[in-house]
């Protein structure tokens, strides 16, 4: 007898299952038009019986495995249902996320800070060797109008698969409908605030990109990132410069320490405290004339009681009591002055103010000017010590406070001071150690900047479109360390024969091709969790369909460059 046998038969769906759930018209199809039930046959009744306990048992048994069956076929079917739903919304959740969406929380390229002076703009240096240099005015806000003051600058570098990886930068192309993938000789990321908002760049201003690259070859181009259509944009060529020390051009001379814009910014901070050190200094409270102690009346020197006008010398209309004492530095002063009776006498400041006086004496055409001191006797000496003791005590507690308070302020100024030299020096050894490096890792051939312009902050990409590898080609369903399907959207593939990432989607991918002659690494996330296959995983893998059990990171990693150590990247 022939038969046909289907094959490969389409999977039935759940819609089909649900339609032929009648079991009642399945048996009653069975059974055949107009046919006698088994029971009414003659053959059965001989034996009834015997056949009573066994149809019983039967009848007993199959309705619990009828009713098991039926119940696992619904919950397969629920199961498979509730899958199915739940990956379509996983899948649709996965296409909505923003265009720029880093896979491992806690891991990313960080941004450097500079602080621009809008009226000055000025040249920047970045730690890679590249630069950037800002004109001045180059700032507005979200509403067109010019931005004064100063503006931080947000700048950041990728140049390998594991910065485009952690940073979620998608290193995809469309064009014309064919999906390209990148292959980078270096992308920046600029963005400007003010005041914790984002400023843009004022119409006609450019900022001038020389990018560090290890990558010599014109046949890049440069590349935008339009974060709302989820493409890049072709801008064109980039201009490609040697920076060895022979053929270095002078627009990408490395800048000696003071010439720096960071260095620089140290030493008007430098004269910025100095300046705030005066001004505190100035400003803290000033004691009264430092009181004059009073002198005792001198026996053997002639004195004279005159009475002053407390307004005209309040310093002296304190005392009571107060003579005047004839000092030695007269030397025009007589016995007959002292005994004679003056028709006028006047007393105004003398050359030591608050110390001495000068006392002109006149009667007819008579005139002497004498230097006298006011003195004091008896209890009016008593009671001017005291009133000096007490001025005295008030006006050393208020010089005792200024100086404490200065010497304060000059210490938090020394502090400051040296801590801005530190940064100075730190800045130095710095630049220094950064030379040093890219002396080291990049020979003279290889030294070169990939010189661009910017009229808008974003995403900058120095780019070569490039085809998926060949050589193997399968599909190929990823497994946690469960054996369980990973519950994954993008899947990143990473050729260390090309400077790029390659992107594939949804687990299973349908087609995944390597290049076997290369070094691979494969990369996916579930649930915040980095999955990996190593170069030695892909040996066997040939064409066809495969199950891959992917390795589960339990390293978290603090840095971007621990990450790349640990792929030796």
């Amino acid at each position: 007898m022939k038969r046909k046998v289907n094959m490969n038969r389409p999977k039935v769906s759940a819609d089909e299952i649900n339609q032929r759930r009648n079991f009642d018209s399945v048996l009653k199809n069975s059974a055949g038009a107009g046919a006698k039930p088994f029971f009414k046959k003659p053959w059965f009744l001989s034996g009834v019986v015997v056949a009573t306990v066994a149809i019983v048992t039967s009848v007993v048994l199959m309705n619990q495995i009828g009713k098991e069956t039926a119940s696992e076929t619904k919950t397969q079917q629920q199961t498979t249902a509730a899958d199915t739903i739940g990956l379509a919304t996983f899948y649709k959740a996965e296409e909505a996320k923003p265009c720029i969406a880093p896979p491992v929380a806690g891991l990313n390229i960080p941004y450097t800070t500079y602080k621009v002076n809008v009226a000055k703009g000025g040249a920047f240096d970045f730690k890679t060797g590249s630069t950037f240099t800002v004109p001045e005015n180059a700032f507005v806000d979200e509403n067109g109008k010019p931005v004064k003051g100063e503006v931080e600058l947000r700048y950041r570098e990728f140049h390998d698969a594991a910065d485009f990886f952690v940073a979620g930068i998608p290193m995809t192309y469309d064009s014309a409908g064919v999906k390209y993938q990148f292959e980078s000789a270096g992308m920046i990321e600029m963005l400007a605030y003010q005041d914790g908002k984002q400023v843009n760049m004022a119409p006609g201003k450019t900022i001038n990109i020389e990018l560090a690259s290890e990558y010599k070859g014109t046949e890049y181009n440069l590349y935008e990132l339009d974060t709302m259509k989820n493409n890049w944009s072709c801008l064109g060529k980039d201009k490609v410069v040697s920076t060895s020390p022979k053929g270095r051009p002078d627009s990408v001379k490395i800048l000696k320490a003071e010439e720096r814009p960071q260095y620089k910014a140290i030493e008007t901070k430098k004269e910025e405290v100095k300046t705030q050190k005066e001004t505190k200094i100035a400003a803290l409270p000033k004691p009264a004339a430092e009181p004059k102690r009073p002198n005792k009346v001198n026996k053997d020197k002639f004195t004279f009681n005159l009475e002053v006008d407390p307004k005209e010398y309040p310093e002296l209309a304190v005392y009571k009591g107060v003579l005047f004492e004839v000092g030695d530095e007269n030397k025009n002063f007589n016995k007959t002055m002292y005994s004679t009776t003056w028709e006028s006498a006047t007393i105004k400041e003398g050359s030591k103010k608050g110390e001495n006086y000068q006392l002109t004496l006149e009667k007819a055409k008579k005139k002497y000017d004498l230097i006298v001191y006011p003195v004091f006797e008896g209890k009016n000496y008593e009671t001017a010590m005291k009133d000096f003791q007490d001025k005295f005590s008030k006006y050393t507690a208020v010089l005792d406070k200024r100086k404490a308070d200065e010497k304060k302020i000059e210490e938090e100024y020394a502090a400051r001071l040296a801590a801005l030299k530190k940064q100075q020096e730190d800045l130095i050894a710095e630049w220094k150690r950064q030379e040093k490096e890219r002396e080291n890792n990049m020979s003279t051939e290889e030294k070169v900047s990939r010189v661009f312009t910017i009229s808008k902050f974003g995403v900058y990409n120095c780019d070569n479109p490039s085809v998926y590898p060949r050589g193997v080609m399968c599909s190929a369903s990823l497994l946690n360390e469960n054996e369980k399907s990973l519950r994954c959207y993008n899947i990143y593939l990473v050729d260390k024969k090309k400077n790029g990432l390659f992107t594939y989607y949804k687990n299973p991918v349908a087609t995944f091709s390597f290049d076997p002659k290369s070094e691979n690494i494969l990369w996916t996330v579930e649930n915040g969790v980095l999955y990996y296959l190593k170069p030695e995983q892909f040996v066997g893998i040939q064409p066809g369909n495969h199950s891959v059990k992917m390795n589960r990171m339990e390293k978290k990693f603090q840095t971007v460059d621990e990450m790349k150590a640990f792929f030796n990247i």
